[in-house]
């Protein structure tokens, strides 16, 4: 009997906290920013979650209230963790959203190998780059979304990176236009169409028509000055001797 009442007791002290861990509120954001909430590989969320010691729902697929977001844990935890995730909203909502043109034969070393390069600017000006895919109708534009200030110096920095990069594509052009092999491009393909030449051909001629007869070189008749015989060059010397 002094066990059963010691493990009452115990039961009796604990339904109180879960209890209390177990308040739970909601928060509604528009499902635009909750990718951003989350953050990259959930490291934004994982640290409010540790923080305040709370677990954050996201909504599912299916179901209908898509804009909320459930917390649950100890109620001052809670709030905390809600007034954390609104301060991100704020600050999201702030943001503004530019496109910029930047050739497209630079975007690569921008990227980077890996992305290694655009993640760099957007860690270092706070911002979020968005490079056209492939088949867009202009492949020049760039978005660039963050605070305004963070923007403006960000598209600063792209246009400098431009500037620098564009002296090495065109360059890199010139040198692949030298170093392309002879008939190739538009002229190597036409010649190619129109097959080997044929050489001189006379069209229209009298004898290709009717019942004329092409002329006889060795003529003298048709031709006098080719048929005549040619009469060899004296020389002061004599004949030559063979």
């Amino acid at each position: 009997e002094g066990l059963q009442f010691r493990l009452t007791r115990i039961i009796v002290t604990i339904t109180p906290l879960q209890a209390l861990r177990s308040f739970k509120l909601t928060i509604t954001v528009d499902p635009k920013y909750h990718p951003k909430i989350i953050g990259r590989k959930g490291a934004i969320i994982t640290t409010i979650r540790t923080e305040h010691d709370v677990n954050i729902q996201f909504p599912e697929k299916n179901d209908e209230n898509q804009d909320q977001i459930t917390i649950t844990g100890y109620e001052h935890k809670a709030i905390a963790a809600r007034d954390a995730i609104q301060a991100l909203v704020d600050e999201l909502e702030e943001m503004i959203s530019e496109d910029i043109t930047l050739d497209s034969r630079v975007h690569a070393r921008i990227i980077g190998a890996r992305g290694k390069g655009i993640r760099k600017i957007m860690d270092e000006f706070k911002v979020d780059l968005r490079f056209p895919q492939s088949g867009s109708a202009d492949p020049n534009v760039v978005t660039v979304t963050g605070r305004p200030e963070l923007v403006d110096e960000a598209i600063d920095h792209l246009l400098n990176l431009e500037e620098e990069y564009m002296g090495d594509a065109v360059e890199n052009e010139t040198k692949m236009a030298y170093m392309r092999p002879p008939g190739g491009g538009a002229a190597g393909a036409m010649d190619e169409h129109r097959g080997p030449s044929k050489g001189f051909v006379v069209r229209e001629a009298p004898w290709t028509t009717g019942s004329e007869k092409a002329p006889d070189m060795s003529s003298s008749e048709d031709f006098p000055s080719f048929g005549a015989p040619v009469a060899a060059k004296s020389s002061p010397w004599g004949p030559k001797r063979f």
